[in-house]
């Protein structure tokens, strides 16, 4: 792999310390035009499946303000939904220098092709937030993110706990196929298994997406009337469009129906603190320290684990006000 960048003066950037992450501002959707950079700069490629939600935005530019401030030159761009540009922009990335790819992929399968390019290139890949078909340590270098299946397991235990082990419960999905959609419903699911008396009565796709959350409960209330008194959500978006559409049809949200999503957005915080979203599992979209701190310990040849994964909270109404700013 091309070095451009003494190991001495790399240790120095990727370890040095880093200031408040801003997450106020929109991410530019594409930078991978051609860029003259000196050759003390390591340059990473990060490929961000989409920006259809406050997490994506949050997570780009997390990336952005920690690789701006160790003096990485980092190159972003947005693959819009599609695996196919992903690909591509991966190529471009590997053309222009890219010395480690950064890929938040937007399915588990599909994504062979991504690690033969790197492979062929002699470019460590490394899969952030959501896994893919494959092993870290052999396909890729590593995974980092949450532990997907936990955050399924602990939505069940705690609305087991908060409804008595009585809930009748509707489940809202992200895009079909992710593997953090396929854990947070296979732990819910196992979670929920052995107690009697809950259970999934509907189930919908909404993209993570908060419009298209409150177009699937519309959807879901006009079938099942009120035959449901709990709601979890793969996302805080997603419970968000739910909790307007529940709102809509005179359903009460946390009185008449419960509702657990996941991520710890600053809106979820919010609505708990409005006493409407039950409980929300964080799922941090601020990764970058510990992307460029693997970076900097696999140049020092340090052995990476296959998966990093992140300790992450449950915010409810007892400390949804203190731990506001944890948000994003």
């Amino acid at each position: 792999m091309k070095k451009y960048i003494t190991l001495a003066l790399l240790v120095v950037i990727l370890f040095s310390s880093c200031s408040p992450v801003k997450d106020d501002q929109s991410p530019r959707t594409s930078e991978t035009a051609k860029v003259q950079v000196s050759d003390t700069r390591l340059i990473v490629g990060f490929s961000q499946m989409n920006h259809i939600n406050p997490w994506r935005v949050a997570e780009t530019n997390d990336m952005r303000q920690v690789a701006e401030e160790r003096e990485i030159n980092l190159l972003v761009a947005d693959a819009d939904s599609s695996i196919e540009k992903q690909t591509q922009d991966i190529r471009d990335f590997i053309a222009q220098g890219a010395q480690y790819i950064v890929c938040t992929p937007f399915t588990y399968d599909g994504y062979q092709e991504v690690v033969d390019i790197c492979k062929e290139a002699g470019v460590p890949l490394i899969m952030l937030d959501r896994e893919i078909a494959g092993t870290g340590g052999v396909d890729f270098l590593t995974f980092i993110g949450s532990d997907f299946y936990q955050e399924g397991v602990r939505a069940a235990k705690w609305l087991a706990e908060v409804m008595g082990n009585n809930a009748k419960i509707v489940e809202l999905h992200g895009n079909e196929g992710s593997s953090c959609g396929i854990d947070r419903a296979n732990g819910f699911h196992d979670g929920i298994r052995t107690i009697e008396g809950m259970e999934v009565v509907a189930f919908g796709y909404a993209d993570f997406e908060r419009i298209k959350g409150q177009d699937v409960m519309e959807d879901i209330i006009l079938s099942f009337g009120k035959e449901f008194n709990a709601v979890y959500a793969h996302n805080d978006e997603m419970a968000i469009g739910a909790i307007q559409a529940l709102k809509a049809a005179n359903i009460r949200p946390n009185t008449d129906v419960t509702i657990i999503s996941i991520d710890g957005s600053k809106d979820a915080l919010k609505s708990i603190i409005a006493g409407e979203l039950g409980a929300t599992i964080e799922c941090t979209p601020r990764l970058a320290k510990t992307v460029f701190d693997t970076i900097a310990d696999h140049l020092l040849g340090k052995e990476i684990p296959p998966k990093i994964i992140i300790e992450d909270r449950l915010f409810d109404s007892s400390n949804a006000i203190e731990l506001f700013d944890e948000g994003f």
